[in-house]
């Protein structure tokens, strides 16, 4: 079954640009600094990404803040 924001990324294709995916969990979501490229005017359906998605910030490995903290946990603990 697919969700409501694969749904509209289906419709509008263009704007899977302005989506990150965790490398580890594959959760999704816009790219935080979205607002700043496009301001002053963003279209229509990327203000709609608003409404799909929540904000995800990667780090350099691909990986959301909730995975990193989970992976130091892990590392913490075998030492």
């Amino acid at each position: 079954m697919i969700d409501i924001g694969e749904e509209f990324l289906s419709m509008h294709p263009a704007q899977r640009k302005w989506i990150n995916e965790c490398s580890m969990c594959h959760h999704r979501g816009y790219k935080p600094n979205i607002l700043e490229q496009l301001y002053p005017y963003p279209p229509a359906e990327t203000r709609n990404l608003r409404c799909y998605f929540k904000p995800l910030a990667l780090n350099e490995n691909g990986v959301c803040e909730d995975c990193h903290k989970l992976l130091k946990q892990k590392q913490n603990k075998n030492y």
